[in-house]
């Protein structure tokens, strides 16, 4: 069986793009000759880069997809020229189902109503969502899709314990260090984690370092963020900040715990866990310590401080050893492998 993933090929950039990545090694793994397309968002979808390599996996070209796949692979955009093939389809849908319903309502893209568009063709046979909770969503946002959900695809030997570990200035470190690493999206942004980790840290804790990755770079972001940091950086708990970087995994390595909004196991959620990182997260999340509503201050504070209480004074090695089988028991590239490779062998 052969498979034609076609995405942005965009390491380090975005989640969407490791989900592609590790589903690729997933299905490798049980023996599907998969591989990765770039087709980015420039106008038209007009390039593909078939020089681009990440790890073990590296693009071809459009040609392949067109005379050898067996199925395609949908996660951010298919040539024209490919979709006139007729082949069988897959769309993954990598985001929240209210992002995309966020980003049509906004008129920032016409995603939903794209997805919706792509239930009503032929060769669309399957949608592929990774979490449960979105299946309600979806059934009445594309109420004619044909749905299926597969365990998100995580590679744990690519994401290991032992590896470098990044070292924070005198200045950025603390005790703990917490690291908050969400994306800023239209549903969802780490806006009220940040206030929860500032808090847990004026009230109960002020050797405590909050280290934000993923802040939106300067001219892409508007002006109430910049005034929004300003302020934080004068209480003194503000670590290391970033855009967006290519070394997260060290950063994730130096940290005490990870703070996230995120109710289901999202990428930020999932690599943290693997790395053996101790979670505060959003209501339902299933890896974390510890979890409440990021939208109650108060009850996500309370989260953080018991997270860091039941740390503080233990090994705090073992805890992470035992975050990591955690997610041993329940991910790993053969079983997202065989779950996807049941699904495909069914259209074909």
């Amino acid at each position: 069986m052969k498979v034609a993933h076609f995405g942005n090929f965009s390491p380090n950039k975005a989640g969407i793009h490791t989900a592609a990545k590790d589903l690729i090694l997933a299905e490798r793994s049980i023996g599907i000759e998969s591989n990765y397309i770039d087709y980015g968002s420039e106008p038209d979808c007009t390039f593909s880069r078939v020089w681009m390599k990440d790890g073990d996996v590296e693009t071809v070209s459009p040609e392949w997809a067109i005379n050898e796949a067996d199925i395609i692979v949908h996660h951010s955009a298919i040539p024209p020229q490919v979709e006139k093939t007729g082949k069988p389809t897959i769309m993954y849908l990598h985001g929240r189902p209210e992002y995309s319903f966020m980003l049509d309502w906004l008129k920032k893209t016409g995603c939903l109503r794209e997805e919706i568009h792509r239930t009503t063709l032929p060769q669309y046979k399957k949608f592929i969502t990774f979490w449960p909770e979105h299946v309600s969503y979806w059934k009445y946002l594309l109420p004619n899709a044909s749905m299926e959900v597969v365990t998100p695809p995580v590679d744990l030997d690519g994401y290991k314990m032992e590896g470098k570990i990044y070292q924070f200035k005198p200045e950025e470190k603390g005790n703990p260090n917490i690291l908050i690493c969400d994306m800023w999206r239209e549903d969802i942004t780490p806006f009220n984690t940040i206030i929860a980790a500032m808090v847990f840290a004026e009230e109960y804790c002020p050797m405590a370092k909050i280290h934000i990755i993923a802040v939106p770079m300067p001219g892409q972001s508007n002006p109430v963020i910049d005034i929004m940091f300003g302020n934080l950086r004068k209480s003194g708990f503000l670590g290391h900040i970033s855009t967006v970087i290519q070394n997260l995994d060290e950063i994730m390595r130096a940290a005490d715990m990870l703070v996230s909004p995120a109710g289901i196991e999202t990428r930020t959620v999932l690599e943290s866990a693997a790395l053996g990182l101790p979670i505060v997260a959003g209501t339902g999340n299933e890896l974390a310590f510890f979890t409440a509503d990021p939208r109650n201050i108060k009850s996500m504070t309370e989260a953080i401080k018991k997270c860091w209480d039941k740390i503080r004074d233990k090994d705090r090695q073992k805890n992470k050893i035992n975050v990591r089988k955690k997610v041993e028991q329940k991910y790993g590239l053969e079983k997202t492998g065989n779950e996807v490779k049941r699904i495909y062998e069914g259209i074909i």
